[in-house]
């Protein structure tokens, strides 16, 4: 069996040769990737350098204790933690929060109204609170049920 390599030797050379024209050419590859690749982003506008731009994700509470509608005053607020912050607004009006793309989470919160306590559809009971995952730039519905 003179004069044949054996595999291990081959592997051995077909990776150097790999390296080496990686290395010869990497600065045109490197190049040719940022040119096209760089065109698929070009229409983002980015709010600071290294992030993409924010997106808008808006929340609505609904009461579901007789049939689901919004809650029939403004006087109270319901409040949810978006991505550790909370936001507050009037029972029959929508939250809209700016955030850049991604996934977050959110805690909903037990609401109390005129006529008593609500809990969410997400919560379990109304001494709790239910944390979700959710994505960002989606509008959300938080159903609150009778306890």
């Amino acid at each position: 069996m003179k004069g044949q390599v054996n595999f291990g030797v081959w592997v051995l050379i077909t990776a150097i040769v790999a390296i080496a024209i990686l290395l010869i050419f990497d600065s045109a590859i490197r190049g040719y990737l940022v040119t096209n690749l760089g065109s698929l982003v070009s229409g983002i506008k980015s709010t600071s350098p290294g992030q993409l731009s924010e997106v808008i994700t808006n929340f609505t509470a609904y009461n579901c204790s007789s049939g689901c509608s919004t809650f029939s005053s403004s006087i109270y607020e319901w409040t949810i933690n978006f991505n550790g912050q909370n936001y507050t607004y009037y029972l029959n009006s929508s939250i809209s929060i700016s955030s850049s793309p991604g996934n977050y989470s959110l805690e909903i919160y037990p609401v109390l109204t005129s006529s008593g306590e609500l809990c969410s559809n997400a919560t379990a009971s109304v001494n709790s609170t239910k944390i979700l995952k959710i994505p960002a730039d989606k509008n959300y519905r938080i159903y609150y049920l009778s306890c």
